[in-house]
């Protein structure tokens, strides 16, 4: 089974096209701001544990468009549900997603 993502908020969290997900394997995420909202931005995933897997800075959001920054990558070390949090640092645009790979 694929690994299924459910985003919330007013910054969507995507996988990127073609990328197939699995324990072991690097997930790439995109994401689509329906807001006008300035960088840089703050990503926090954490695992089903609440073990911080990737904690990082943004200074452009990675969009999957031709000139946008690349996609953000990480290890997803074993199956099990992910928990990506994104904020503007300096505003109140935010948004939140579930990534479930089995």
């Amino acid at each position: 089974m694929p690994a299924k993502i459910e985003s919330a908020g007013a910054i969507e969290c995507i996988l990127q096209a073609g990328a197939q997900v699995v324990a072991g394997a690097q997930a790439k995420l995109v994401f689509k701001c329906f807001e006008d909202a300035p960088p840089p931005f703050t990503v926090k995933i954490k695992d089903a544990s609440g073990k911080v897997v990737l904690e990082r800075v943004l200074r452009e959001l990675p969009t999957g468009s031709p000139q946008s920054a690349p996609p953000l990558e990480f290890r997803v070390p074993a199956n099990g549900e992910y928990h990506v949090h994104i904020k503007q640092l300096y505003g109140d645009v935010d948004g939140s997603a579930r990534l479930i790979v089995s």
